[in-house]
Formats: C-alpha cells, sequence, structure tokens
C-alpha cells in the first residue's frame, strides 16, 4: 500500500479513540503519521534500488522501531498541543504504526515483524495494493457524524468479515490451481498470491518436481491463464548461484525464484526471476551471476523493476 493510504487507514483507527477524527487532533493526527512512518525506510533509497530494496519492510518495521518511531512521534507533538496526554498519544500512535506492518503483512509484500530476533518476513497474501474495500470502511469511519457502539462493532465485524472472505477466495484459487495441474505433475506445492489489482483474479506459482509454472486464475470463470512455465534447473546449479552475494541476497529478497543457466563466450550464465510479480508480460525483478569455465563468479547484477536495469553487486569476500 502506498503511504497515503496507510495514513488514511491511521486516521481512521484514531476515531476508535472516541475523540473527533481531525489534523487538529492529537490523537488522530499521531494515529496517522504513525501509520505512515515506517515506510522511513525510503530514505536508504538515497545509496540505490540495491540497498532498498535489502532493508525496505524490515527493520523499520519490526515492533521495536514501530516503539521507537511512536515515542518520537509523540515528543514531536507534544510541544504544539496543550493539555497533552502523552502516554495516550503514544498509544495511539503505536496503534497506527503497527497498522501498517499489520496491512503490509496482509498484501503479497509481507514484513520482518520480530527483527532483529528473526529474518523471517512474514506474509498472508490476501489483500491487494489497493484495496477499495478497506478505503471504504476508512472513509466511513472518518466522515460518519454519528458514532455509537454499534456503528462501531459493524465495522469491526464488516472488516473482519472481508478478510475472511478474501482468505476463502486464496483457498479457492488455490483449490482451482492444485486440481487443474495435479493430475500432469508431482506437485510439490502451490502458492496463490493477490493479483496486484484485480478483486476476482489471483497470480499463482506452482511448484512441481520438474516445473515452475506462473500464470493467474481468474475465480469468476475458473479459467487458467498460464503465463509461463521453467523446467527446474539441477539442484547444484541452484547452489551454486545460492554461494553468491548476489543470491543470498535474492533468496532472502524473495521466496519463490527460478534459476535459468547457459554459456556465453566461453563464460557460465546464470540468471534468477522472483516468481511473485509479473506486469506488462515480463517479471519485475531479475538477477545475474556471471562465473568463469571453472565456475568462480566474475561478477554479479541485480536487475530491480527492469531486466534493462543494471546494479552491481560486489562479490570479493
Amino acid at each position: 500500500m502506498d503511504p497515503v493510504t496507510h495514513g488514511v487507514i491511521g486516521l481512521a483507527i484514531s476515531a476508535f479513540s472516541g475523540d473527533p477524527v481531525t489534523l487538529t487532533n492529537p490523537v488522530s493526527l499521531g494515529c496517522a503519521i504513525g501509520a505512515m512512518s515506517p515506510d522511513i525506510d525510503i530514505v536508504t533509497r538515497i545509496w540505490g534500488d540495491y540497498v532498498y530494496l535489502k532493508h525496505h519492510r524490515g527493520t523499520s518495521h519490526s515492533i521495536p522501531a514501530l516503539l521507537g518511531l511512536a515515542a518520537v512521534i509523540t515528543a514531536g507533538l507534544s510541544p504544539f498541543f496543550q493539555g497533552f496526554n502523552f502516554f495516550q498519544v503514544f498509544i495511539w500512535t503505536f496503534i497506527g504504526c503497527m497498522s501498517h506492518t499489520f496491512f503490509d503483512i496482509l498484501n503479497s509484500y509481507g514484513a520482518k515483524l520480530f527483527m532483529p530476533f528473526t529474518r523471517k518476513k512474514h506474509m498472508v497474501g490476501i489483500l491487494m495494493l489497493y484495496d477499495p474495500m478497506i478505503t471504504l470502511l476508512c472513509f466511513l469511519l472518518i466522515f460518519a457524524n454519528q458514532k455509537s457502539s454499534f456503528f462501531y462493532g459493524g465495522i469491526i465485524i464488516s472488516f473482519g468479515v472481508y478478510l475472511g472472505f478474501r482468505l476463502y477466495m486464496k483457498h479457492y484459487a488455490k483449490l482451482i490451481v492444485t486440481q487443474y495441474y495435479q493430475h500432469g505433475y508431482k506437485l510439490v506445492d502451490v502458492n496463490v498470491l493477490p493479483s496486484l489489482m484485480a478483486f476476482h483474479k489471483w497470480d499463482y506459482i506452482v511448484n512441481s518436481n520438474s516445473h515452475h509454472i506462473v500464470g493467474q486464475v481468474n475465480l469468476v470463470t475458473k479459467g487458467l491463464k498460464e503465463r509461463k512455465k521453467f523446467k527446474k534447473p539441477e539442484n547444484e546449479i541452484v547452489e551454486l548461484f545460492e554461494e553468491t552475494n548476489i543470491g543470498r541476497y535474492f533468496r532472502d529478497f524473495t521466496p519463490l525464484y527460478y534459476v535459468m543457466h547457459f554459456e556465453e563466450m566461453g563464460k557460465i550464465i546464470l540468471k534468477s526471476i522472483d516468481l511473485r510479480y509479473y506486469l506488462r508480460n515480463n517479471f519485475m525483478h531479475h538477477a545475474t551471476a556471471i562465473y568463469d569455465k571453472e565456475r568462480n563468479i566474475i561478477e554479479s547484477f541485480f536487475h530491480p523493476y527492469s531486466i534493462k536495469k543494471n546494479i552491481p553487486v560486489t562479490e570479493a569476500d
């Protein structure tokens, strides 16, 4: 989700405090700023996309960082309001911060909630990049004039029902894909992700004992559109790639990737593809590792957002 949507969510959450939802209210302001604050990691983009994508949705989205951000925001707001209740504003600001990580976990990107204790990225993968239903519920919370306990309860129930429905859609999409491929392939696992924008479509990545298959399923028509099919490489090829700095980076960057290999001008070239995001007839993120005939790494590159974008990666020990 973009920072503005996160801010709207934070502003809506502040309505549960019982205070008026207005930017002149420190609770509302703190909650809204808190909901946008974890994306402060965008400053790492100064050092390029390689550094930015390495840290994005990492430390700044973890519980310790969220507590720190909430404290800094609350302290920053305190001089501007009379009768400032530090503890109250801090709690609601922290809830706003938490909402950011929570919604990032609900989409297909995920977040590292428990860093630095673990580098595992948690991801539920049920919400689109922009979800109109979430926005609608937020606007109701922000702009409704009369707010009773029944109103708040209805919003919470509606939110829970919607998330449950999206979870059901995900399981249904996985069932359709599994039934389609299980007779022709020995399946290892099937991953289903929400389409970037289409409500009724889900992207899938099938991992069989012989192939990686990427496509999209339409829940209305139950039709499958197969985008790409890759024959799985030998394990030693994948291991060779994962031994490099770019390989370790890419493995941490995405849990779903494919490694292809070929030889060119006496060099061994391994190209890795992040299978999660397919846009404009191509995958979004790639990596390349180049070796000599003895399989010694010569150079490597990260290709964020476009295969034409080359960022050299240092491979020296």
